[in-house]
């Protein structure tokens, strides 16, 4: 194999057991892209009401993002194997149930709390994969391009599934539709545990009572340094969802929003593959520092832009910095998270892009009803600068930024 210095994507995909591996859980992470909309439709055939098919997919999103941690802190406390496989059984059963109830016997009330409880149980495949490219990669370039090819799929997997679910639902019930994602994630994700990556993240050893306690990653500054770019970069993707549709309403209307919205992504994709194949300099922090703050001086100047092909382009430009972020907080936290701790490190990353996603939407919408999209965008922009500097003084502190 060629050395790491001129490492190709390929060559780690050629790696023993990655393509299996990474193949039955990409399987399974798919399953994830395509619930909503069948959900949102179930729900809203079942009620008449939309505002309750929100709530619906609300709460499973609320339960599958912030119960995050918890679950991956269950993954490292009791081994991945048996908690990720009873997680997989649990979370198809119930998506299953609420296909078929949506189906044969459509409650509202019942719909709505089964969709809470499909999101409490989420299995987190993907940031287990994160953690077993660890194991599957022998040296760090390797890990980053494991990473950043990750990255880049996830980001089309989550770019094509809406499509072809709202494809699938003019032919098939959204029930119906449902099987689909309860199948996908059963099949994918009781194969992924039995692979032997997975099988080797063990349970925690019992800690020695006289060793000192660790403090929870969340409570070190350090580890709370990496995740602000990642809060930020999700409160931008947030919040451009909501002010870009407002932006070309009388420009293109959906399509042209739709087509903006799809160029950021494929900027992000195209961002993450050649990021991964760069070697660049400097540490962790500094890459999130940077990125993140390019990311956010980018997109605020969809603010005083009016016509379609200007944001887009914008947004395309924007998105190649979307998924370096994303890649370099991913390997941070594989340093973070040390031997016995990574699910949980990775996992904080992506339950912090969440949060700023959910954040940023909320408070977009907000502004821009109460006064403008310029508003919105720069004070949003304003609070994602305020953040970046509070992270670049955690930083400091030592420990991440140091390696």
């Amino acid at each position: 194999m060629q050395s790491t210095r001129t490492a190709r994507y390929i060559d780690v995909l050629r790696l023993p057991g990655v393509l299996p591996t990474f193949g039955v859980a990409l399987i399974g992470r798919g399953a994830y892209a395509l619930v909503f909309l069948p959900l949102l439709y179930a729900v809203t055939d079942a009620t008449g009401s939309i505002g309750l098919a929100g709530i619906a997919v609300g709460l499973y999103g609320a339960g599958a993002s912030f119960l995050a941690p918890l679950r991956a802190w269950f993954i490292d406390r009791f081994g991945a194997r048996r908690v990720l496989a009873l997680l997989v059984v649990m979370f198809s059963t119930t998506v299953a149930v609420i296909g078929l109830s949506a189906l044969y016997a459509p409650d509202g009330a019942t719909l709505v709390i089964l969709a809470a409880v499909a999101g409490a149980l989420a299995p987190p495949l993907g940031p287990t994969m994160r953690v077993a490219w660890g194991r599957l990669t022998p040296t760090r370039e390797l890990l980053k391009k494991g990473l950043s090819f990750d990255a880049v799929v996830e980001e089309l997997l989550y770019l094509g599934g809406p499509a072809a679910t709202g494809l699938a639902l003019a032919f098939i019930a959204p029930g119906t539709a449902l099987l689909i994602p309860a199948c996908l994630v059963l099949v994918g994700g009781l194969f992924f545990v039995a692979s032997r990556a997975v099988g080797d993240m063990g349970p925690r050893p019992p800690a020695d009572e006289e060793a000192p306690r660790e403090r929870p990653l969340v409570l070190d500054p350090r580890f709370v340094a990496v995740l602000i770019p990642v809060l930020v970069a999700g409160a931008i993707s947030g919040s451009i969802s909501i002010s870009v549709p407002v932006i070309v309403s009388d420009a293109g209307g959906p399509a042209a929003a739709g087509i903006a919205l799809g160029l950021f992504a494929g900027g992000s994709a195209v961002g993450g593959l050649v990021f991964g194949a760069l070697r660049v300099p400097g540490s962790p922090i500094r890459q999130l520092l940077i990125l993140s703050t390019a990311l956010v001086a980018i997109s605020s100047t969809i603010a005083v832009l009016t016509g379609a092909v200007a944001v887009s382009l914008v947004l395309a430009a924007a998105g190649l910095f979307f998924s370096p972020v994303m890649i370099v907080a991913y390997f941070a936290a594989h340093q973070a998270g040390g031997e016995h701790r990574q699910n949980s490190a990775t996992t904080w990353a992506n339950t912090s892009h969440n949060v700023g996603a959910t954040l940023g939407s909320a408070l977009a919408g907000v502004i821009i009803q109460a006064v403008t999209v310029p508003a919105a965008t720069f004070g949003i922009a304003a609070g994602a600068a305020a953040l970046l500097i509070a992270g670049a003084l955690l930083s400091r502190t030592g420990g991440l930024a140091k390696r």
